[in-house]
């Protein structure tokens, strides 16, 4: 199955904090590691990642032109593309404050998939399937 990321749980993933994770967030991401899902990464997700390190609020295991790089390589990943259809889409969040949310939601509902968060927000929303625990 394929599955679309929100920031933090990637951000938990990538950097080894696994213990950050939903229990089945973290079999997603083990099972995503193994090469039997399929995750999403939306560009949003990978713009708040590029800001958070260049800040120095995480530490990637490469540096971020290399990490992307290498996500785009990997046969199990997936990168979002910010489009007018995503963007039409989270203009319809207006219960949604925050524009990241707004678009990581969007790129789930487009693509119909469910989304990887445990941003209380998000998951009582309604907007979107969610998984976490």
């Amino acid at each position: 199955m394929t599955f679309v990321t929100d920031t933090h749980p990637f951000i938990h993933h990538v950097t080894g904090r696994r213990k950050r994770l939903g229990r089945r967030a973290l079999g997603i991401f083990d099972s995503v590691k193994r090469g039997r899902e399929t995750l999403i990464v939306p560009f949003t997700v990978l713009e708040e990642v590029m800001l958070l390190s260049d800040i120095g609020r995480i530490r990637l295991p490469l540096p971020f032109r290399d990490f992307v790089i290498s996500i785009q390589q990997a046969e199990n990943f997936e990168l979002g593309v910010n489009d007018t259809t995503l963007l039409l889409e989270a203009a319809t969040f207006t219960s949604i404050r925050d524009p990241y949310d707004r678009l990581i939601i969007a790129q789930a509902r487009v693509v119909g998939l469910p989304l990887i968060t445990g941003d209380t927000r998000i998951r009582e929303c309604g907007l979107v399937r969610t998984v976490w625990d």
